[in-house]
């Protein structure tokens, strides 16, 4: 996913509201652990088969409830998601907030299940689960190996009728709910865009938002909710899909079996809603203390329903995905009039928003860019889209596809939601499928139909004025004060239920899987490859890994490595920078660089091309000086963006401080003095130093049918030749004394963050700490079955929280952390009972825990084998440590020698407060006078 994609991506979070509890940003390096540890008519030609060989199987129950099921043996992982046609739309005044709390509420137990159950029984059966609510439909899923899957039928058909709606089990999931509201309230670009909403549609429910009213919230009883799931949690208004290892006519079988009982309500219908539309246009500008702006144009288009939604893609991709799509090109690269620019469609079933999102370089070039956007926009609907870019946007639909073809999850997610949207199963895998002249003209009549600037509607985040801190520090305040008083009335008294059903759920051996294994070759200038031929889909996916990171960085140009990088795709001697996006994107071909790496994908045609546009960017780069001016300002926002978001920059406060005068206390992004010292020299002479062949490994996998790789990697890669890279000497680490920190910012909630040295990769006690994770913060499954989130269940005083022995843990130690985002008034509160957690975690393992702990990381072994992204990403862990080629088949075994009492002891040298730091980021500690 390239960075313009994820601030969309961001931006959006909390639209679609979920159950999961660990959605906190993950650290800047995401380094290997065990869940380590992803020509145009032969492309539709490729898909077409892929359709007919593979398409989504369809039953129909007598009660209404539809099964659809698609077979992906791929790995011994199946996906299982009920998706209900009901939302945030269905409800009514005085009810908003209704369906998001009932799913919630689902997890919170019903006649046959305790309120532990569904938590218990998904990690002894070591999978995951969670849930998601929008304003069209609200989904449960459950990803479990494949000789348990069934195991999640029956729960589902429970889920349906019998839910208990506990009034005290309610008390405290309200005050869970109040906290996500606050954290989406944090959420800057997400909330612009729901005010943006909200005023758009003021005679429609997607006027309001999905998670609904505090005020509405507060007031909330089990009654209330019984009542709203009793009218639509229904088997007529509900759909089953399952995608992996199974056979369809067992899925039928046993969704009759386990479903075809319930009752449905024959009289159930849907409610239809009106919206007037009008020549409008509507603007919402929020305030925040944030240094980077973020502006964002929105039209109300035809809705999912209308089968379009796949035109609206390939607008996205014409309009502002990739560097070589149109307002891309003319605002960052030509006009630098911003730094970043995307383009998306928001799916909603009635009305569709299609969107641009940008940072600008300044507040003041904001009208010049919507007058920019305005003319393209004009331009395309009076001239229509130029065949090469709607050729570009077609193989780039078309990767998207195969990549989405690698994902169980992503299939599914596919699957359920086109089919309550459209009716049709097969929408997700033959909608790209039509005539390139057809898209061509129904994108150029959309756009001119509904992209017009007189119902163009604009949304801003700007930095809040000085005179408004006082303002905006007083409203936080009184709203916290508001909570803490409505709901010390809602206090839970009974403690959190005990499982029972769990007890009767066995866990079954796990399947024999073949791990793929690597071939290897080594080019004659020292590069090491990797490599592996995989024919699911016509694709390559590369990833190189460097010996140089962030950290070779120098103290005084932190951020280095990351410009160097940033630099490779902006001209070479051969392309400019937009030659070179041209080159790459009319391919459908995917290419990012980072501190340390580089990633790529692509068609298996394309390999030769690939490696030879790979080669230029290695040798080639010439580091013109305007490309250098335009990269350092978008480096520059980043920068800005990173300090703005407490979920962003923890990590780096905490690591500067555990690992003070360690090479690993370096801030990869830099920092803007850093940015603004590098000059060109610099860079070039990092890109011949760092950027070498010297220690580099490559990993190939994908459709390698056909080529004679080492004759390929020889001619296209063999050239490329660089400096050795020295070993870095690290100085070593001790753990730090007890101390807190504060770091203010104005934020409705504060991050507290705990954290502690660890061990290394290779360190004798790593394993030990591995299984703990399970245990204490939920491990490479993501439990919810953890003493964490017990802590959650309980009290309700956070949303998410996050806890692990083995942050970052490579060649160098990690960091045992803990996190979590909480309200002003319970952070005391907070802060004691995690410290209690912390100190007596490891006190009482039971032997279930534990053995249930050695299955999770066996079974979740199988996740980096579901892709070929993920398999290169394998090879170069093993690689990377040493470790043998067989040692994922050995893995069960090496964990099954360890005893939990070594477990226990190696815990307690580790997590313990005493050895912690507590960093509190938020409206605490010193701020400025205007506050």
């Amino acid at each position: 996913m390239t960075q313009n994609k994820k601030r969309i991506v961001y931006a959006l979070m909390g639209l679609i509201y979920c159950s999961s509890m660990n959605m906190l940003y993950a650290e800047q390096e995401n380094d290997l652990t065990d869940n380590i540890e992803g020509d145009h008519s032969m492309i539709t030609k490729h898909s077409d088969e892929k359709t007919k060989k593979d398409g989504v199987y369809k039953k129909v129950l007598d009660n209404g409830m539809a099964v659809l099921v698609k077979a992906v043996s791929r790995i011994p992982e199946v996906v299982i998601q009920v998706w209900y046609h009901v939302g945030s739309k269905d409800e009514h005044s005085g009810e908003r907030g209704v369906a998001h709390l009932i799913e919630h509420m689902i997890f919170k137990g019903t006649q046959l299940l305790s309120e532990s159950d569904i938590n218990t029984i998904t990690h002894k059966l070591s999978g995951k689960t969670n849930a998601f609510t929008s304003y069209d439909y609200t989904g449960y899923l459950f990803n479990l190996p494949s000789q348990h899957w069934q195991e999640a039928l029956p729960i589902m058909a429970d889920c349906m009728q019998n839910v208990s709606f506990k009034e005290d089990h309610l008390n405290s999931e309200m005050k869970a709910v109040i906290q996500e509201l606050k954290m989406n309230r944090d959420n800057y670009g997400r909330s612009a865009l729901m005010e943006l909403i909200a005023a758009i549609f003021p005679d429609h429910p997607y006027h309001h938002p999905v998670i609904g009213y505090k005020q509405d919230l507060w007031s909330v009883h089990a009654r209330d909710l019984r009542a709203f799931y009793k009218k639509h949690y229904l088997p007529n208004n509900a759909v089953l899909v399952v995608v992996g290892d199974v056979d369809p006519d067992e899925v039928f079988s046993l969704a009759q079996q386990y479903f075809g009982g319930i009752k449905p309500n024959e009289d159930y219908k849907k409610e239809q809603f009106y919206y007037n539309q009008d020549i409008v246009s509507k603007s919402v500008t929020l305030y925040r203390d944030i240094k980077q702006p973020i502006g964002m144009m929105t039209f109300v288009v035809p809705g999912m329903k209308h089968k379009n939604s796949h035109i609206w893609d390939v607008i996205s991709l014409v309009l502002g995905t990739g560097k070589a799509s149109r307002l891309y090109r003319k605002l960052v690269d030509e006009l630098h009039l911003a730094t970043s620019f995307s383009a998306g469609s928001w799916s909603l079933f009635d009305y569709n928003l299609f969107f641009m999102m940008y940072e600008p370089t300044s507040v003041g070039n904001i009208p010049a860019i919507e007058a920019y956007i305005a003319k393209e926009l004009e331009e395309i609907a009076r001239c229509g889209i130029e065949e090469h870019e709607l050729v570009r946007a077609v193989k780039k639909a078309k990767m998207d596809y195969f990549d989405m073809l690698e994902s169980s999850q992503q299939q599914a997610r596919d699957i359920g939601l086109y089919y309550l949207a459209t009716g049709d199963e097969n929408y997700a895998f033959d909608y790209l499928n039509e005539p390139i002249n057809v898209l061509q003209e129904k994108a150029t009549e959309l756009i001119g139909e509904y992209c017009r600037p007189s119902v163009a509607h604009t949304a801003y985040v700007l930095p809040l004025p000085e005179s408004e801190r006082p303002v905006w520090r007083e409203l936080q305040r009184e709203s916290d004060e508001e909570d803490a008083a409505i709901l010390a009335a809602r206090a839970r008294t009974s403690p959190v239920e005990k499982p029972s059903y769990a007890h009767k759920i066995n866990a079954k051996d796990q399947p024999v899987f073949d791990y793929p294994k690597a071939q290897a070759l080594v080019a004659s200038n020292g590069l090491k490859v990797l490599y592996a031929d995989n024919q699911i889909t016509p694709k390559i996916d590369l990833v190189m890994d460097f010996k140089a990171k962030y950290y070779y960085d120098p103290e005084d140009k932190q951020g280095l490595s990351n410009f160097v990088a940033k630099m490779l795709s902006e001209g070479t001697k051969n392309y400019t920078a937009v030659e070179l996006a041209h080159e790459l994107e009319s391919r459908g071909m995917s290419f990012s660089a980072y501190p340390g790496g580089i990633s790529m994908s692509m068609l298996s045609s394309d390999l030769e091309k690939g490696l030879e546009l790979l080669q230029e960017m290695l040798i080639n780069a010439t580091f013109d000086s305007q490309e250098i001016e335009k990269v350092r300002q978008q480096l520059l926002a980043d920068i800005n963006q990173f300090w703005d978001d407490p979920r962003s920059f923890a990590g780096q406060l905490v690591k500067e401080h555990i690992y003070k005068g360690h090479p690993y206390s370096k801030n990869a992004l830099g920092t803007k003095e850093s940015i603004e010292s590098i000059t060109q020299e610099d860079l070039i002479n990092f890109y011949h130093k760092a950027f070498s062949p010297y220690g580099a490994k490559l990993a190939l996998v994908g459709d390698l049918k056909g080529y004679d790789l080492a004759q390929v990697i020889e001619k296209y890669l063999a050239p490329w030749v660089g400096d050795k890279v020295e070993d870095i000497k690290f100085p070593a680490l001790k753990s730090p004394e007890a101390h807190e920190f504060d770091y203010y910012i104005n934020r409705d909630q504060v991050l507290l963050y705990f954290a502690g040295l660890s061990v290394a990769r290779t360190n004798k006690d790593y394993d030990k700490l591995l299984l703990f994770d399970q245990i204490f913060g939920g491990g490479v499954l993501g439990s919810m079955h953890s003493r964490l989130f017990a802590l959650r269940e309980q009290s309700g005083l956070f949303y998410t929280i996050n806890g692990s022995l083995t942050t970052q843990a490579n060649e160098q130690p990690g960091m045992a952390t803990v996190r979590t985002l909480v309200s002003m008034d319970r952070l005391e509160e907070a802060e004691k009972v995690i410290k209690q957690t912390i100190n007596h975690a490891a006190d009482k393992v039971t032997d279930q825990e534990f053995n249930e702990a050695r299955s999770a990381i066996a079974n979740s072994l199988i996740n980096n084998f579901e892709s070929n992204a993920h398999i290169a990403q394998s090879f170069l862990f093993l690689d990377r440590y040493g470790f043998a080629p067989d040692y994922f088949d050995t893995r069960a075994q090496q964990l099954g020698k360890i005893r939990k009492e070594d477990m226990q002891q190696a815990v307690k040298n580790f997590l313990n407060t005493n050895k912690m730091i507590i960093f509190k980021v938020g409206r605490v500690g010193k701020k400025s006078c205007a506050d």
